[in-house]
């Protein structure tokens, strides 16, 4: 009884460790997608510069504003066609087929 007591002591003290530092692992991975989705960046930039003609002095201050955004557009199926303009939401567009005349060929392939 002693015996499979310190076993299971044994076993506990390998696996709890190793699970902890799996799921932190896992933890950490997820916390680094999360981060890269919902990213927007923004950079500004200024520039001065004098020009010379004749006697008066020109100062041109130019400033440029420049932002990005990362916009999702879903693809439910995978069809690479977004779901906003797929007639087909649910289904991959390479499963849709006509066949008008009934000779059971597909008619894009007929042409």
């Amino acid at each position: 009884m002693k015996q499979h007591r310190n076993n299971y002591r044994f076993a506990a003290a390998l696996l709890i460790p190793l699970l902890l530092l799996m799921f932190s692992f896992a933890h950490a991975e997820d916390d680094e997608e999360d981060d890269d989705d919902d990213h927007e960046s923004s950079v500004s930039r200024s520039t001065s510069s004098t020009s010379t003609s004749g006697k008066d002095k020109i100062k041109v201050e130019t400033k440029v504003d420049t932002t990005t955004q990362i916009i999702k557009i879903m693809d439910s199926d995978g069809d690479r066609i977004p779901d906003g303009s797929d007639p087909h939401p649910n289904i991959s567009e390479i499963y849709i087929v006509s066949d008008d005349n009934g000779n059971g060929i597909v008619d894009k392939f007929e042409k």
